[in-house]
């Protein structure tokens, strides 16, 4: 496999990703650089000119939530992913696209500097709403977290959650709620976490 990626890109959350699976070693990292992403060579492989991109032969697998279900799944003995008729695979794929989603337009309207009152305007239009709905979301999945999203074991679901939400914490898009930290200082302690410039920023 090859994954299309930028050391400043959300490729780097995939990392992580490969790191839990075990699989390093089985997929070659090409670096593209954002001066190449629009020229015709890259664009080829991704018309959409963006990173990560995951070519598994001839499958080419796009978006970030997708790369993580399409390896979670190819590697299902892993334990990341529950299978398909697990009951456990709702929840999964609800906190998979919840991440990729509401989290991240509110992350990106945020950086952007959009006032809150310009996004109150528009709460029918986005995919979270209102703020106060996201924490709040955000807040119930946490406390009923055991100590994981979906129980006893962690999944894909947990790095991807996980890593937004440290990110958007560090940046102070999001508060560091207490609710936020059990989960997070569990993901702290695993070694794909460790690297992660943004977890020792908010745990100085």
């Amino acid at each position: 496999m090859k994954l299309y990626s930028n050391p400043q890109s959300r490729g780097m959350t995939v990392m992580l990703l490969l790191q839990e699976l075990g699989i390093t070693d089985q997929v070659e990292i090409i670096n593209v650089p954002y001066e190449n992403m629009h020229q015709a060579e890259y664009l080829a492989i991704n018309p959409m000119g963006k990173v990560p991109c995951l070519v598994d032969q001839d499958v080419i697998i796009t978006e970030v939530a997708a790369i993580f279900t399409y390896l979670a799944d190819k590697y299902i003995e892993k334990g990341l992913a529950p299978t398909l008729d697990d009951p456990k695979r709702g929840a999964y794929l609800k906190w998979m696209f919840f991440t990729h989603g509401p989290l991240t337009e509110f992350m990106d309207l945020k950086g952007l500097g959009v006032p809150d009152e310009q996004i109150e305007q528009r709460t029918r239009s986005l995919s979270f709403g209102h703020a106060q709905s996201l924490l709040a979301f955000l807040k119930k999945g946490m406390q009923e977290a055991n100590p994981y999203l979906l129980g006893e074991k962690i999944s894909a679901a947990d790095v991807f959650l996980g890593y937004w939400l440290i990110f958007a914490i560090s940046l102070k898009i999001l508060p560091y709620l207490d609710e936020f930290k059990p989960f997070i200082q569990l993901l702290a302690q695993r070694d794909s976490m460790k690297d992660i410039p943004w977890l020792q920023k908010i745990n100085a």
